[in-house]
């Protein structure tokens, strides 16, 4: 998914915007995280004016807990994490209003029904991942290759960016061609690690 802007498709450009309180970079966020809460919450009732509203909140919030994104770089996936999270919130409450509206038990029923199939889905997608994080944060790889594979498969961080947070982090060049390396040889070795095939199903 594109920022709406073409002034703010580097996202460390976006971050030092926002950080500057820059109307324009407010105002592109919006929209691209409306777009974020709409593919969650996507078949509700008015679900564009209940996107507007959950990105209106993740606004808020992201411009309260700006400082907490330690990786300008990783500033676009980060904003869309929170608008993510506040979607699934919505979800949640929503369903429980219903739910506690509602006197006929079949009423209740069926219109739970409606909300909880993507709920259900969106909250084991959550806790996957969170039991992915848990695994490779005990996996038997180094620091820098841990955070290669989790910047690439569970932050969807490009290779170019991933090699340059780690440029900025150890102080000498690494390039793409390099990060590709490391994660060739790190999946080949996760692959043989059984905590994470239980994980993944891996027969």
């Amino acid at each position: 998914m594109n920022p709406p802007s073409a002034a703010f498709t580097d996202s460390a450009t976006w971050y030092n915007a926002c950080q500057h309180a820059e109307p324009d970079a407010y105002s592109a966020l919006f929209v691209y995280l409306s777009r974020v809460a709409l593919q969650v919450v996507y078949d509700q009732p008015e679900a564009e004016a209940m996107a507007q509203d959950c990105a209106q909140t993740a606004l808020i919030r992201i411009h309260q807990r700006l400082g907490e994104c330690r990786e300008p770089a990783a500033f676009r996936v980060w904003a869309r994490q929170i608008a993510s999270h506040v979607a699934i919130d919505t979800l949640r409450r929503r369903a429980r209003l219903t739910f506690a509206a509602e006197d006929d038990l079949d009423v209740v029923l069926s219109g739970a029904a409606l909300a909880q199939p993507l709920l259900e889905e969106q909250t084991a997608v959550a806790a996957h991942l969170q039991d992915l994080y848990a695994a490779l944060q005990r996996a038997p790889i180094s620091d820098r290759s841990r955070r290669v594979v989790i910047g690439r498969y569970l932050q969807e961080l490009p290779d170019d960016v991933l090699a340059a947070l780690e440029s900025k982090r150890v102080g000498t060049a690494v390039l793409p061609n390099h990060i590709q390396v490391t994660r060739a040889k790190n999946i080949a070795k996760l692959r043989q690690w059984p905590p994470l095939l239980a994980l993944l199903e891996v027969p």
